[in-house]
């Protein structure tokens, strides 16, 4: 007799992506409504891969935000966040950042149909830059 609702063994475990294969430097995209995180090619771009739970993991461990981008709607535009608050944003993902007045900082308006929300640029630090400083790296 089988055993219902267990996976054949046989089967291979499916090994959810990380960000080994990642470029050194890459944007994120923080989809407005859903605040969920997506791999962009490109600043303004909305559409991407989706983070997995070990791709948000590596970007944690391993991530460096060097520039944050806020782009609203002109008929958003008094809804725009505190530059403060556009600055704080990788920290609501716990995405290690430098010191805020070292980061750099953009807010656009952009036209109607155009995407809008947050954009992070990422560095992927090394093994030896992770060893070495823990949170801050050499500027």
């Amino acid at each position: 007799m089988g055993r219902d609702g267990l996976a054949d063994e046989s089967e291979p475990a499916v090994v959810e992506k990380g960000l080994e294969h990642a470029p050194a430097e890459f944007w994120v995209h923080i989809q407005p409504a859903t605040q969920r995180l997506l791999l962009v090619p490109d600043l303004g771009v909305a559409e991407g891969e989706e983070f997995t739970a070990r791709m948000m993991a590596d970007l944690q461990r391993a991530g460096w935000c060097e520039e944050v981008a806020y782009h609203a709607g002109y008929d958003q535009y008094w809804k725009m966040p505190s530059q403060e608050s556009i600055l704080r944003a990788p920290s609501l993902y716990h995405i290690p950042t430098p010191l805020l007045n070292r980061m750099k900082m953009e807010t656009k308006l952009v036209k109607q149909g155009e995407p809008r929300g947050f954009w992070l640029r990422v560095r992927m630090r090394s093994a030896e830059e992770l060893s070495a400083g823990g949170e801050h790296p050499a500027a």
